[in-house]
């Protein structure tokens, strides 16, 4: 009976037309609601978000008082000042490129860590007396990059170093981007290509061109997609959180420092809450009908 029932509510068969069935247009689906204060929401992911927001501003709040918190040491952002030294004994250029887009949308986390890396690298080749190209298609990060660019070289000595000419807005259009950049790196012939911030499709195309002309390749970004391509080909690479915890320690900024460490916080609880559910599901006891309504 209910099998008749499921078929007349899918068809409704007209005897003038012999044996077509024609569908019945189903009720259009209720709009979505937002999942956290109704049945069906996950109460678990909106408690443990807020938890993480605590941490963040009790940490932010202790670091303006002066309370540092250690960040460990990345091989990654260590192998910056050996590309910069090679640069500088090979006589060739360093690329450093940090993606392309905009800073409205949720990449901008991202952009802002590649340019903080962008403002030790300039401040090394202000050092050592190399020279810095920048490539990006971010068109409202074109003073940023300039005034991040100039003021690296000031406070590595070597004001006079900076050239506008070097920090170089390609355009926002992806594979033209790609394009540009590739052509840069192969015809400056790049002793090192430094890429940080959000790629897509394009970064296998960097780190091959990279990988051609002899560069050391350092890479970061946390689009996990991409991560395995600057692995495959890249010297180093900078995986997912990591990247921020470099922009971290290239600007020295405290905040930055302590919303890591409200991460670290969150990384706790969600490897607590593993091994409890584990641990309970073994004991035939679920938590998911108390946390997932």
């Amino acid at each position: 009976m209910n099998e008749i029932k499921e078929y007349l509510t899918k068809y409704a068969t007209f005897p003038a037309l012999g044996l077509i069935s024609i569908p019945i247009l189903a009720a259009p689906p209720p709009p979505p609601t937002l999942g956290v204060f109704v049945p069906g929401g996950k109460l678990a992911g909106f408690i443990v978000l807020v938890v993480i927001f605590v941490f963040g501003y009790v940490f932010i709040s202790q670091a303006e008082k002066g309370t540092k918190f250690p960040i460990r040491t990345i091989a990654g952002f260590e192998a910056i000042k050996n590309a910069v030294g090679r640069s500088v004994e090979m006589g060739r250029p360093i690329h450093y490129t940090f993606g392309y887009g905009n800073l409205y949308t949720s990449m901008a986390p991202q952009f802002t860590a590649g340019l903080g890396v962008l403002s030790y690298v300039a401040k090394l080749a202000g050092q050592y007396g190399a020279r810095v190209i920048t490539t990006f298609g971010v068109p409202e990060a074109i003073p940023m990059a300039e005034e991040t660019m100039r003021e690296g070289y000031r406070s590595g000595g070597k004001p006079d170093m900076y050239k506008l000419e070097d920090v170089r807005y390609l355009t926002t259009e992806q594979f033209a981007y790609a394009s540009a950049v590739q052509a840069i790196i192969n015809r400056e012939k790049a002793a090192a290509n430094i890429m940080i911030g959000p790629f897509y499709a394009e970064s296998l195309i960097f780190a091959e061109t990279g990988a051609n002309t002899g560069s050391v390749q350092i890479a970061g970004t946390a689009r996990e997609t991409q991560i395995p391509f600057f692995v495959l080909v890249c010297d180093y690479v900078l995986i997912g959180e990591e990247m921020f915890v470099a922009s971290a320690l290239a600007t020295g900024d405290a905040a930055t420092a302590a919303s890591l460490g409200a991460e670290d916080v969150g990384k706790i609880i969600a490897v607590a809450l593993i091994l409890l559910g584990t641990a309970l599901l073994q004991l035939g006891i679920r938590l998911a009908p108390l946390f997932l309504t």
